[in-house]
């Protein structure tokens, strides 16, 4: 395959050079694709800011062109400090608040600009429709939600260096000479040969019903201090406890454990390499990947919608897209943006080696802190009502 070479006009920001346009090959991954959809890119900035935060915010006006078509939409970025670092900020599992009342959590505190997080979605437990982040997530090292296969993530590793790759659970429940394989962390569902273990950061069953094992043991410091059957299972996991939910297949077994044995618990967050996950918040597809367009040249990539994105450039810095869109229709769906592909090469022209994909449409929400303290959404109007989302990244400086 040929491509050829056609040089884009940045109005505003440096020239760059792009490649032509390439031709569909198949479903996009996580690894760059073997045919990038290149398309030509103008981009002209509007504006730009920066907060005494050192956040940089600039707006653009961008034209994406392929064969005889275009896209064109007003696209915001955020342009991080160096150091700067991003941080899961959640409420309990299956509960939902806008951008601004994540904010006031204690980590909000700290916060120098965020956007909205993970996708989400209303999983049915127990009569109930629990709306719970569709990926793992893990804050401050340690695993929130992990699923029976591996997600993917964006965030830092250990030593605070960015990460967008994949992450599972590994991990095994001990009682006596029997040996149990974990299969999820607060997921929501428990297969017949489950195991799953829960605990406090998932609300209050009262609001958001966890689903529940055949038999569950509640444990405290290694040890079983109940057993649960029937109606006593799916209950809420008290702080300092955990839950072992068992499916039917080990149900026989696990019923007939004695209260006050040890049971050693130990679940961990599992990667590929190995790598160990400091911050992680669920994500979508890889946008750019290694300095390079991600995605295939197909028709479902090419809905126009708000976005939002986050990843680095080549120094490391973080930063974010955001794309707004054009407005509300008349059934209060926001409306308007670029497709996937088209922001693809938008965040390509603008700096990321590293892109990926967050919730978009009604959940696409941005802010920065001001000098005073205070919050400016910058995606749109503040007075405009926020859709309530799982999960948000936000960035903080190093503490001195």
């Amino acid at each position: 395959m040929t491509r050829s070479m056609r040089w884009v006009r940045l109005v505003g920001v440096p020239t760059v050079l792009v490649l032509g346009t390439g031709a569909l090959l198949g479903a996009p991954s996580d690894a760059a694709t073997n045919a990038p959809c290149i398309m030509r890119v103008n981009i002209d900035r509007t504006s730009s800011t920066t907060y005494a935060n050192g956040v940089e915010r600039s707006v653009y006006k961008v034209k994406v062109s392929w064969a005889d078509r275009s896209q064109t939409a007003e696209v915001d970025r955020m342009v991080m400090p160096p150091k700067a670092q991003p941080r899961l900020v959640t409420k309990k599992l299956g509960t939902l608040g806008n951008l601004r009342t994540q904010l006031e959590s204690p980590k909000g505190s700290r916060g120098i600009a965020a956007v909205n997080g993970d996708f989400f979605y209303g999983y049915p437990i127990g009569g109930q429709r629990v709306y719970l982040p569709r990926n793992a997530s893990i804050t401050k090292g340690k695993p929130v939600r992990l699923g029976p296969q591996r997600t993917r993530v964006v965030g830092i590793d250990k030593d605070g260096n960015p990460y967008d790759r994949e992450v599972g659970i590994k991990g095994t429940v001990a009682h006596g000479n029997k040996v149990f394989t974990i299969d999820s962390l607060n997921w929501h569902s428990i297969g017949d040969a489950g195991v799953a273990i829960y605990t406090s950061a998932w609300a209050d069953v009262k609001s958001a019903k966890r689903p529940a094992g055949v038999v569950e043991w509640v444990v405290k410091k290694n040890k079983i201090i109940d057993v649960r059957t029937r109606a006593k299972t799916g209950k809420t996991v008290k702080p300092h406890t955990k839950v072992v939910a068992f499916g039917k297949k080990y149900a026989r077994y696990a019923k007939r454990v004695k209260v006050n044995s040890a049971a050693l618990v130990a679940a961990k967050q599992s990667t590929a390499g190995g790598v160990q996950l400091q911050e992680a918040i669920g994500r979508g597809v890889s946008l750019v990947d290694t300095g390079e367009v991600a995605l295939p040249c197909e028709g479902k990539w090419y809905q126009q919608r708000p976005r939002t994105t986050v990843g680095w450039d080549k120094d490391g810095t973080w930063m974010t897209l955001s794309l707004p869109g054009t407005g509300y229709d008349r059934n209060g769906y926001r409306i308007g943006g670029l497709g996937l592909a088209q922001e693809a090469n938008v965040a390509k022209a603008l700096g990321f080696v590293e892109a990926s994909e967050l919730d978009g449409g009604g959940s696409t929400t941005a802010m920065v802190r001001r000098s005073d303290g205070a919050w400016d959404r910058v995606d749109d109007k503040d007075s405009i009502w926020q859709r309530p989302v799982p999960n948000a990244m936000i960035w903080v400086k190093p503490k001195k």
